[in-house]
């Protein structure tokens, strides 16, 4: 058996919106539901060969595929699972336009994070149509009913200069979320305008961050600089860092009609691993053709970064980023020099901490913790991080 494997299902690439930045132009939108025979096909496969497992349904939207759609995918997990439904969990990522209370429900009882795509309404036209009062009112629900849940917030060209106010709206409604960069694939590329400043989103990382790190009345970890802060403290990525961690052979993305790919954002078909309904096991996906050309050039890619000072803790980045800028087997492009800088603004900060042992009542609780646990006993702590 596999150790862990995180697999992105795509229920359906139909969407109720068209957001700028989707990863899937209109060309590709197709609202065809993913059908039973993919589903348990490759759950009773991951289930078969991995000792544990994270579903993360995306799309298109994925609540277009209706509530016994996910219903139905419940009752094969707990078919292909019996007892031990907790080597597996589930992370729906919606845009929360379709999202009720009902639903929520369900999710709550099936134990199934949910990720809503929202800007705390600053995405500055990403996404037209989306009903703002509507995602606050799920959020606040949510909230107050003690459920699983996340904002996912992406920044681009036209909301760079609201990333801190993103941070305190979110904070202030103990809403956690992460900040995505924008991506240029698919409709992203075709939209100019959302193209990302590298100088202006590390200034704004970087402000957000000191802001974050240094008010002790914050409420949320917030993502990614918080999984930055436990790399800094552990000396090595965070599993749930894909980008940094080394995905490749623990990430899955699979298609409605079953076709298999190494990752969630729009992949080209050279990239196709093969489709689920005729495999007999998920490393039949890992021997194809399709991965073998993402492994090759990102091995390439690889060996040039190796000299870079935080290799360590970026394992050449990722690799479909890559292919978005420079070229999947060349590094230097948006996603690494930002990386680069803002991870080492936090891990100068970090390392200054854990050396001057200042005063911690002036930060928040979640660098607090991570600096406490270190000083007091790292060894323990560092394997502790590493279970978690």
């Amino acid at each position: 058996m596999g150790q862990f494997i995180s697999v992105i299902m795509k229920p359906t690439l139909g969407c109720n919106l068209q957001c700028r930045h989707c990863y899937h132009r209109p060309s590709e939108v197709d609202s065809s539901v993913m059908g039973r025979d993919v589903l348990d096909k490759t759950i009773s496969l991951v289930a078969a060969e991995y000792d544990s497992a994270w579903f993360i349904w995306h799309g298109g939207e994925p609540l277009t595929a209706g509530e016994s759609f996910f219903k139905t995918a419940y009752a094969l997990e707990k078919k292909h699972y019996g007892k031990r439904t907790s080597r597996c969990g589930n992370t729906i990522q919606t845009n929360g336009t379709l999202l009720r209370p009902r639903f929520a429900e369900f999710c709550k009882g099936s134990r199934f994070n949910i990720g809503i795509s929202y800007e705390a309404g600053l995405d500055r036209g990403l996404r037209p149509g989306a009903d703002g009062d509507h995602i606050e009112t799920m959020l606040s629900y949510m909230k107050e009913k003690k459920h699983m849940f996340s904002a996912s917030a992406t920044i681009h060209g036209g909301n760079v200069d609201d990333m801190a106010e993103i941070y305190e709206r979110f904070n202030e409604a103990s809403v956690p979320f992460t900040y995505n960069p924008v991506i240029l694939i698919g409709c992203a590329a075709d939209n100019p305008d959302l193209v990302l400043d590298e100088e202006d989103y590390i200034k704004g990382c970087i402000e957000v961050f000191d802001r974050w790190m240094t008010d002790p009345n914050a409420k949320i970890p917030l993502m990614p600089f918080y999984q930055y802060v436990m790399t800094v403290v552990k000396d090595n990525p965070n599993i749930s860092d894909c980008a940094h961690s080394s995905c490749l052979m623990s990430w899955i993305c699979v298609h409605p009609n079953g076709d298999v790919y190494p990752c969630g954002k729009a992949c080209p078909e050279d990239l196709r691993m093969g489709n689920i309904l005729e495999m007999e096991s998920i490393s039949e996906a890992f021997d194809s053709e399709g991965f073998a050309k993402i492994l090759e050039a990102s091995i390439s890619r690889r060996e040039k970064c190796q000299g870079c000072e935080i290799y360590k803790w970026c394992n050449g980045g990722c690799s479909v980023d890559a292919m978005a800028e420079n070229g999947m087997e060349e590094n230097g492009g948006f996603s690494c020099t930002t990386y680069k800088a803002i991870f080492l603004h936090i891990k100068s900060e970090i390392e200054r901490i854990l050396r001057e042992k200042p005063d911690l009542s002036g930060y928040n609780r979640f660098v607090r913790d991570a600096i406490v646990g270190k000083i007091i006993n790292p060894r323990t702590y560092d394997s502790v991080v590493r279970i978690q």
